[in-house]
């Protein structure tokens, strides 16, 4: 369909696609179809391609090549595919950390004669895991080629290991700013700079494994050969002996700096450690902006020293799996010991600052506190642009926000916190009432908070403490979400009633979407006047709610149950306008939507699923039906509800309905109509039982 449409394109550009899994392509797409004109292809910023998994007709009349800052690229193409650019001039690859060779050997490929007919320029730069052109013993021609940079690329030992034909226009091969190398041919010219370390000449990406050629220049960097003030991007992995990284000197010359990684180090302690003496005051990083630390067994900090840590650009720090870590930066252990005792030590304190910090992720840690229990102008300031927050796995945490910094959250997007199990709330008030200063009640406002997940608390009973309550909620009128959108609340054992009769006015209006799961002491999901809240509501998932009876509570909830007499003339209307999803399921004891007699509209509903509820006797009935053969004078009825009274209004968009594993459970109460007749646009209905 867009074949004809694309046919003309001559250049594309493909910028921070980061949806592209793997491939550029499918297997079985025919790009020179698609793009038979191609010519120029930019791939910058993908950083989940592996490969651009072209085939060998895919880039017939392509003559320039340039991919760029690719994260997750392991090879540029395979054999087969290269052999295909036939009109090839210029290549360029640049800044991928995990480009190992450029063309690939796929598994039980044969052999191949690859000539790059027409390539003048190829480029190399910033690879450091790069090992060679490509590791399989294929023959390559390259009768063109004028121009080649070698530059950043530390493992770089041989050029190709099978036969090359020696490049007979090729002079030299440049390196950063030096005057280039040739030594014979070039297989001998890329040996030759291997062993004189021209690869780390003026060197911005580095990796260091335990094997790495690498690792061995970094131990032997005590007379100097490594430029720290060029680095832009380190990545350290499964280095068994280092115990940190930097000393505060080494630190002090890492103003390129961009992103660093630790992973699999189970010696390190420290990724900066402060030792000597030093008459700064401040240890700046200036252009550091993502921290990703990960299974290191006994990291206890980022940074160990006297004087503040200062990281103006960082916006991401990510650490997982480092269970003895418990602060970002921190003084000597028995400092921390003498002034706060270690265990106590925040996360953030005065000794780190990071005004810009974006993005936070902390799992499996041995935090305590993330921020201070008092008042700290520095502190503060470090909150103020935070817009994602993840906590999972840090089984010390008992709260997240002391409740004076909350309003510093003005940014705070997304929230999700699961599986820490000594967590009780998540403001931490001190069991003090906070009250403004005209007598109102505190209210603790979330003005962007978007997302919200809490899951697998089981100790938390509410969000923030309020006095005098007779019932926990997890939700009271202490705290407002005027823009939140998406709520999902999954195995909280404790919390018995998620909102408060009362809540903030304008708090969740803008929910569209809410999931309740595993809450086992739940009786119901939504107090009776938060319904008229929902107007905005897209989704509805409860499941695995042992005790959930009734979906809406009863306004003072005291009333009749689903099986108890009802009282016609005190029938309630719920109108739920934009829901197009309701799924119910695995609720054991579930009854009714409500105990009253009611009646629902779902005008934009589409799938519809009850499963494993085996207590809902009906389905659905037809509420005229029943009016008529009740009788409008009567006011009390004796019948058991079903689980949707049906109107013409109820289900007019309704295409998908599932009714499983619900028991005994009839799927219609009513004479002379069937549910089919109230769900015109009904187009599946699974129900084995019927």
């Amino acid at each position: 369909m867009y074949a004809g449409r694309l046919s003309t394109i001559r250049n594309l550009k493909l910028v921070a696609l980061n949806n592209l899994k793997n491939y550029l392509w499918k297997q079985d797409v025919q790009v020179d179809h698609i793009l038979p004109k191609l010519e120029t292809l930019e791939v910058h910023d993908c950083d989940n391609l592996i490969c651009l998994g072209s085939s060998s007709a895919s880039f017939q009349n392509l003559t320039t090549l340039d991919v760029w800052n690719c994260e997750a690229m392991k090879y540029l193409d395979t054999c087969l595919a290269v052999q295909g650019m036939a009109q090839l001039k210029k290549l360029r690859v640049r800044d991928c950390i995990s480009m190992k060779e450029i063309v690939a050997t796929e598994g039980g490929e044969a052999t191949c004669d690859i000539i790059f007919s027409r390539l003048k320029s190829l480029e190399l730069v910033n690879l450091p895991r790069l090992k060679s052109f490509c590791s399989g013993s294929h023959t390559f021609r390259f009768p063109c080629l004028e121009e080649l940079i070698v530059s950043g690329c530390p493992e770089l030992e041989i050029f190709c290991k099978g036969v090359l034909t020696n490049p007979p226009l090729l002079q030299k091969v440049v390196c950063g700013k030096d005057n280039g190398h040739w030594c014979s041919d070039l297989n001998n010219t890329i040996q030759e700079m291997y062993s004189i370390k021209a690869g780390f000449q003026d060197i911005e990406y580095l990796v260091l494994s335990e094997f790495s050629r690498s690792i061995e220049i970094w131990k032997e960097n005590v007379h100097g050969s490594l430029d720290f003030k060029k680095f832009k991007v380190l990545e350290v992995y499964e280095c068994n002996t280092m115990t940190y990284i930097f000393s505060v000197s080494m630190a002090l010359d890492l103003v390129q700096l961009e992103d660093i990684k630790v992973k699999q180090c189970p010696m390190m302690e420290q990724i900066i450690k402060g030792a000597e003496e030093t008459e700064m005051d401040i240890l700046l990083l200036p252009r550091l902006q993502e921290i990703r630390l990960e299974s290191c067994s006994r990291l206890t900090s980022f940074y160990m020293g006297s004087i503040t840590l200062e990281c103006p650009s960082l916006y991401k720090i990510a650490v997982d799996d480092c269970p003895k870590m418990y602060a970002m930066a921190s003084t000597s252990e028995q400092e921390d010991i003498e002034i706060v005792g270690r265990e106590k030590t925040p996360f953030f304190n005065h000794k780190v600052l990071c005004a810009h910090l974006k993005y936070l992720k902390l799992s499996s840690t041995n935090i305590k506190n993330l921020w201070p229990d008092k008042p700290d102008r520095a502190i503060s300031s470090n909150v103020l642009n935070l817009q994602c927050l993840f906590v999972k796995r840090c089984h010390n945490l008992e709260y997240l926000f002391p409740s004076f910094l909350v309003k510093n959250f003005e940014q705070l997007y997304l929230l999700s916190l699961h599986n820490c199990e000594n967590m009780e709330e998540i403001i931490f008030t001190d069991g003090l009432a906070a009250a403004a200063e005209d007598g109102i009640p505190q209210i603790y406002l979330f003005t962007k908070l978007y997302f919200l997940k809490l899951s697998r608390l089981p100790k938390l009973r509410t969000f923030c403490h309020q006095e005098n309550s007779e019932t926990n909620t997890l939700f009271n009128q202490k705290v407002a979400f005027p823009s939140l959108c998406c709520l999902r609340i999954v195995g909280m054992g404790k919390c018995r009633k998620i909102w408060h009769d009362k809540l903030t006015k304008d708090s969740f209006h803008e929910l569209t979407f809410l999931e309740v799961e595993q809450c086992d002491k739940l009786l119901n999901v939504l107090p009776f006047d938060m319904v008229e809240r929902l107007e905005k509501l897209e989704g509805l998932e409860i499941s695995e709610c042992e005790s959930v009876k009734e979906i809406i509570g009863l306004a003072d909830d005291r009333g009749l149950n689903s099986n108890e007499s009802i009282e016609l003339k005190s029938t309630t209307e719920f109108l739920f306008p934009k829901i197009r999803q309701l799924i119910l399921h695995k609720l054991p004891n579930l009854k009714g939507l409500y105990s009253k007699v009611h009646t629902t509209d779902w005008p934009l509903l589409k799938q519809l699923e009850v499963c494993e509820c085996s207590k809902v006797e009906t389905f659905a009935g037809e509420y005229i039906n029943f009016r008529e053969t009740q009788g409008e004078n009567q006011s009390v009825i004796s019948v058991r509800q079903p689980l949707f009274w049906v109107t013409k209004e109820t289900f007019p968009n309704l295409e998908e309905l599932v009714l499983v594993r619900n028991g005994n459970m009839k799927v219609w109460h009513g004479h002379g109509a069937d549910l089919k007749q109230y769900c015109p646009k009904l187009r599946k209905f699974d129900c084995p039982e019927t």
